[in-house]
């Protein structure tokens, strides 16, 4: 499907492209209403927006459906800006997964400018709460002045400590506590490198050891190791390189403290290093690896536990997508061309790929975001990126680069699909699944009081807490007994009577508000005595099928700026996840992918709706989608 759409001339400046009056552009995944409007994406009032959201960027994430899979997709912005593919060693999302970084050269506010701020360039860090609300650069207070902090290139969040995000700065490196309001975050200046020549992070391995990589011709590897206090002897191990190293080959061996990487292939200086650090110092090491005859990777990355690795590229003269684990030959698993593959994410059962264009035998998976078992066997298509699509240079920028968030069950990718060309770049996070719920889960029951404890699943490091369910009408009803995400692994049901039935799930949520759509398996307390139960029922799906509560008060109003207001009342059911905004310049929307704008989080109730036609009637509606995917029915308002 096409949309054709006449380009203002604000438009052609901020995209610098040809005098052309108009452009076809096509529709990807149904997005109408949102690809009308990309052509006053340049007209777009960026201190207006912020100043509305107290120095916050509009959140301006859109949650879709891919056409094809049904996976669930988030855009995370609506600009013209270039979002920097993240090629670097470890996820975007923070430890806990809480948070969520960029790298790009969106508009912001510049405290010490005291104006916004717009390069051409992608050179800003900015950070976000993980359901994309409260973006903003990296603010940080430094002895009560605030500052802004940006990295180079690669994500730089602690493993072990949420909410902690480092970066270096002229030799000095610098610890960021976020904090949830703009300016209240704390940085410290916590060590200083005895060289002054550049350095960027590389990647901070599972056990939280911090890979700089240094620049220039007798470059040095540092490894940091922040379990220790800056101060502590061993907290910063070096070694001295020989020559140039290859920007960005150094990484982390999953299975040992050990350091590979390549030097340049200039003056005679080849091949690779290998370093070992488990003496608190960095010294050249001899190790085994499983090397295979006639194998050639390419955009490779070890999984966890073990280094077993997924790649593009040959194995005896066969190209593909392979998987290898260790002691075993490579399994090609496709048929395609090159493409990037990520195994950053701490779970050892999945990796992503995303397939580029080119010839191939397996058609189904060409340019695909695929998810790769670790069985040699599975693949699910995840979504289509529909990268490259727009007119234009086909840039780096605009390349897939998948990255895995912590627990493998998101993927972090670019697009140009909701863009004018591809010389801009938006970030999107595509769903493989929900979080994993508790995979045991036992009652003990004293008089009126039924305490349950259950065992998270092992991979759960982007998890925020659990919901407890009970069951007590014979299978009719479900009701939640937390108000909210619980922290603990236990829980106490002091609503609990004596000669019941009751049978209880568990669920896990993470920070983006996204649940798990299946329970733990099922314990029952019995009628005629307490006792101590561990799970035997199977687990539960589909329990929830109530849409939350429609909203209250929505209505549509111009401001005296022309820009036009949408305000509504919030919504405060307990399983509450976002709103959906539809709109329409012709008639009263339908509540479908074509029609939709914006996916508001959970805490806001307004909108600013910036990039509407002008001077045409708008219609609107919006809807409220609890964590388990129901949607409630609409509640409209028009602007004639």
């Amino acid at each position: 499907m096409r949309i054709t759409t006449v380009v203002a001339a604000a438009m052609l400046a901020a995209s610098a492209a040809s005098a052309a009056s108009a452009q076809d552009l096509e529709v990807f995944q149904d997005l109408e209403e949102i690809t009308a409007r990309i052509p006053n994406l340049g007209e777009k009032p960026h201190k207006v927006l912020i100043d509305a959201h107290g120095g916050f960027f509009q959140p301006e994430v859109v949650i879709f459906k891919d056409v094809e899979t049904g996976k669930e997709i988030w855009s995370l912005s609506r600009e013209l800006c270039i979002d920097m593919a993240h090629t670097g060693r470890r996820p975007a999302w923070s430890g806990n997964g809480q948070h969520i970084s960029f790298r790009g050269n969106q508009a912001f506010w510049s405290f010490s400018h005291r104006a916004i701020r717009k390069r051409t360039w992608a050179g800003y860090s900015y950070i976000a709460n993980a359901d994309g609300s409260k973006k903003r650069p990296v603010y940080a207070s430094v002895d009560g002045k605030v500052q802004q902090f940006n990295c180079a290139k690669y994500n730089m969040w602690d493993v072990k400590k949420p909410g902690t995000w480092y970066t270096i700065t002229k030799g000095v490196l610098w610890r960021v506590t976020v904090k949830d309001g703009l300016t209240e975050s704390v940085a410290e200046a916590i060590f200083t490198f005895p060289s002054t020549a550049g350095k960027v992070i590389q990647e901070i391995s599972d056990e939280n050891f911090m890979l700089v990589e240094e620049s220039g011709k007798t470059p040095n590897c540092y490894v940091l190791d922040l379990n220790r206090d800056p101060k502590d002897a061993g907290f910063c191990m070096s070694y001295p390189l020989k020559g140039e190293v290859h920007s960005g080959s150094f990484r982390f061996k999953r299975s040992r403290r050990i350091v590979t990487g390549g030097y340049e292939f200039r003056k005679g200086v080849t091949g690779r290093i290998s370093l070992g650090f488990s003496t608190g110092k960095l010294v050249p090491e001899k190790f085994k690896v499983h090397i295979t005859e006639g194998r050639r990777m390419g955009h490779l990355w070890f999984g966890p536990p073990d280094d077993r690795v997924g790649f593009f590229g040959k194995y005896k003269d066969k190209r593909g997508l392979f998987l290898q684990m260790p002691g075993a030959e490579p399994v090609r698993i496709a048929v395609v061309p090159d493409g990037h593959a990520t195994w950053c994410g701490r779970d050892p059962e999945w990796f992503f790929g995303a397939v580029g264009p080119g010839r191939t035998r397996d058609k189904q998976y060409a340019r695909k975001l695929l998810a790769c078992n670790a069985d040699g066997k599975t693949i699910e298509i995840v979504c289509t990126p529909y990268d490259r699509r727009r007119p234009g240079a086909k840039t780096y920028m605009t390349i897939p680069l998948p990255t895995q968030s912590r627990d493998g069950n998101k993927c972090w990718y670019h697009s140009s699909m909701l863009l004018p060309d591809n010389k801009y770049t938006g970030s999107y996070i595509a769903v493989h699944r929900r979080p994993r719920p508790p995979v045991a889960l036992k009652t003990s029951a004293v008089g009126e009081r039924v305490t349950l404890e259950w065992t998270p699943h092992a991979v759960n490091f982007e998890v925020k807490g659990y919901h407890v369910y009970r069951m007590d009408d014979a299978g009719k009803t479900w009701i939640e007994l937390t108000d909210a995400a619980v922290a603990a692994t236990t829980f106490t049901d002091t609503t609990a009577r004596p000669g019941r039935d009751y049978t209880y799930a568990v669920t896990a949520e993470e920070w983006s508000r996204l649940e798990s759509d299946v329970t733990s398996p099922t314990v029952m307390v019995g009628k005629k005595k307490r006792f101590v139960a561990p799970a035997t029922g199977k687990p539960v799906s589909g329990w929830d099928k109530t849409p939350p509560r429609p909203v209250a008060n929505f209505t549509a109003t111009k401001r005296a700026d022309g820009l036009i207001l949408l305000k509504w009342n919030r919504n405060k059911d307990r399983d509450f996840r976002h709103y959906q905004l539809y709109a329409s310049p012709e008639e009263k929307p339908a509540v479908s992918q074509k029609r939709l704008l914006v996916s508001p989080p959970h805490g806001e109730t307004f909108y600013i709706d910036w990039s509407a036609p002008k001077g045409r009637p708008m219609h609107y509606a919006i809807t409220t989608v609890d964590r388990q995917g129901n949607e409630s029915p609409a509640v409209y308002a028009s602007l004639e």
